[in-house]
């Protein structure tokens, strides 16, 4: 049951797929650096932490996400799970050029995947082995995917994009369920709220954007196809 959890933390957690209703202009007073605290509850209780660094340099971009378990599950299983994008920013957002997940107790579930833009393909290093996959125009990694929000918002009530955690890029669809508030310390956040698409037995995933906040996420829901959900909620930001 425990690496059940933290199998599950590592793999739903990040893994949001939305899309954009048109390219524009990147503006010139997007952030360079973002810096972002998260809490991951189950049934209330806390059971991980994430910390999030963006960085912009000109037309480039890193970030770095690492989750490590806490509360009652650090007890059983002390393990960190290290995710890393980076690439290019251009008038469409972010583009991957390179995404990495790295667990520190168990390596062998790591995965490099390099974007091969102009091969239209995504080669993946997984289990000792290299794989290609197809790479549809706009595919973002399961972490680049929620900063593209900062450079390009998501408009209308159903959006679509391609999203690879790494390997095979898949589809998603989110319906926009409506307008809500979030409050982070003092402040009360103007949010909009996403719901992904599926079908019965299919994973759930749930998503608020704040608006004032460069369309950053501050809540995340998610539930795998048994039923086992997990919270994911901002604690602290720091956007320069």
């Amino acid at each position: 049951m425990i690496q059940s959890v933290f199998r599950f933390l590592a793999a739903a957690l990040l893994t949001v797929g939305i899309a954009f209703a048109q390219a524009r202009a990147i503006p010139s007073a997007m952030p360079t650096s973002v810096k972002a605290g998260y809490q991951v509850t189950k049934a209330g209780l806390v059971i991980g932490t994430i910390e999030e660094t963006f960085a912009r340099d000109g037309n480039r971009y890193r970030i770095v996400s690492q989750t490590r378990t806490a509360g009652p599950l650090k007890i059983f299983l002390n393990d960190r799970l290290t995710v890393t994008s980076e690439g290019l920013i251009g008038a469409a957002g972010l583009e991957p050029e390179v995404f990495e997940s790295r667990r520190e107790r168990n390596p062998a579930r790591n995965v490099r995947a390099v974007f091969d833009w102009a091969g239209r393909q995504i080669v993946s290093t997984h289990d000792n082995r290299t794989e290609n996959f197809d790479l549809p125009a706009g595919t973002l990694d399961r972490i680049s995917a929620f900063y593209q929000f900062m450079f390009v918002a998501p408009r209308g009530d159903s959006v679509t994009t391609w999203m690879s955690q790494g390997k095979k890029a898949e589809q998603y669809r989110y319906l926009k369920r409506g307008d809500d508030r979030f409050v982070l310390g003092n402040e009360q956040l103007s949010t909009v709220h996403y719901v992904r698409e599926s079908v019965p037995g299919d994973p759930k995933a749930e998503l608020w954007l704040a608006r004032d906040r460069h369309n950053l996420p501050v809540r995340m829901i998610f539930e795998d196809s048994n039923g086992m959900t997990l919270e994911q909620t901002l604690v602290s930001l720091v956007v320069q």
